[in-house]
């Protein structure tokens, strides 16, 4: 049942992630897909699935679905395909020998890429190693209103150098989405699984400030929207596709005192207005609530947004806009919010110290 309901699942997988899956197949030799045949027979003496003469690429994707070494090997790109949401906390303490335990007790399963065959299920989650970071799997079997069956995932990655629990999740379709809160509900499961079985305490991250000190100490980020709520009333303010990244209104009003600068400078009268003008933006953005921002990233041109409060939550929502192109992607917003995060911490510390000393 598990079988029929995971290939049910990545046969709507996305044209690029079946390509990737089809190419580490390859590699690993567990397909032959010889693109130089040209109709010739290709002579081989193992077991593995020749897609060969599959015309396209779904063809080829469903020709190797029934094969369970490949089903593994799905279950494993799982744990390093690129997702859109995700989310972070941090913990003080990860307690090694509660997730022993869960394994000892038969809790979770364990992926053990030699054995080539699926060990995802439904009842209990499933670790992976790597390096120094542990991850979790969560497999939930959900239904629409026709009666399709699809597996949804959503992975825990226990970042141990950094006292990091980073949750990554997809959308799923609405047909299948139990509530409006389902994304919300199901991380607070997520957190409440690890609370009672390794006894984890987690904390919110404030990234309303580390936004804040992005914005004013940080050059290589831009802000490309951003929404503003002030006076009950709210705004929702993204740059032109075709204009170099002028947040409207507020971005206008600063090109248009460069662009006036001389005007502005003419005598007392005129640098007032110009004074009065750029307290008055100020003004609007200090004591603005921010709840959504999008960022692009200079050097890599990653775009990424953060929805604070994430559904009357304390904890904060990120995504990923545009192709999803690799898991580097993640990594790199997750490299840049953490040095944030770590350069604004250690800057209140400094305050603090310096402030004691007074």
């Amino acid at each position: 049942m598990v079988k029929d309901i995971f290939k049910n699942t990545v046969l709507d997988y996305p044209s690029y992630s079946k390509k990737i899956i089809l190419k580490q197949a390859v590699n690993e030799g567990l397909i032959i897909n010889n693109k130089r045949c040209n109709g010739q027979f290709t002579l081989d003496f193992t077991d593995r699935i020749d897609v060969t003469n599959d015309q396209t690429i779904e063809d080829k994707f469903k020709h190797v679905l029934d094969a369970e070494n490949i089903l593994s090997l799905i279950e494993e790109y799982e744990y390093k395909k690129p997702y859109r949401h995700f989310c972070y906390f941090k913990y003080d303490e990860l307690n090694i020998e509660k997730i022993k335990d869960l394994y000892k007790n038969h809790k979770v399963n364990i992926f053990d890429k030699k054995g080539q065959k699926i060990v995802d299920d439904f009842e209990k989650p499933t670790i992976y190693l790597f390096g120094e970071l542990i991850y979790f799997k969560f497999s939930y079997k959900l239904q629409n209103d026709t009666g399709n069956i699809i597996r949804y995932v959503m992975l825990v990655i226990f970042d141990k150098e950094n006292n990091l629990l980073e949750i990554r999740f997809d959308q799923v379709g609405i047909a299948y989405k139990s509530s409006y809160n389902y994304y919300k509900d199901r991380i607070q499961d997520i957190l409440n699984y690890f609370k009672e079985n390794i006894e984890l305490d987690v904390n919110d991250i404030d990234f309303k400030s580390v936004v804040d000190y992005i914005k004013s100490e940080k050059d290589d980020i831009t802000i490309i929207a951003q929404r503003m709520t002030r006076n009950g009333t709210t705004a929702y303010l993204e740059t032109y596709e075709d204009e170099e990244s002028i947040i409207p209104i507020l971005g206008e009003l600063d090109s248009f005192i460069e662009e006036h600068k001389e005007l502005f400078e003419r005598d007392q009268n005129t640098r007032e207005i110009r004074d009065k003008l750029q307290a008055f933006r100020n003004e609007i953005e200090v004591k603005s609530d921010l709840p959504l921002v999008k960022f692009r990233m200079d050097d890599s041109g990653i775009k990424f947004g953060i929805i604070h409060n994430y559904k009357d939550t304390n904890f904060s929502l990120f995504t990923l806009y545009g192709e999803l192109i690799g898991e580097e992607m993640m990594g790199s917003v997750k490299e840049y919010i953490m040095r944030s995060y770590k350069e604004l911490t250690a800057s209140i510390s400094i305050d603090s110290i310096s402030a004691e000393k007074k």
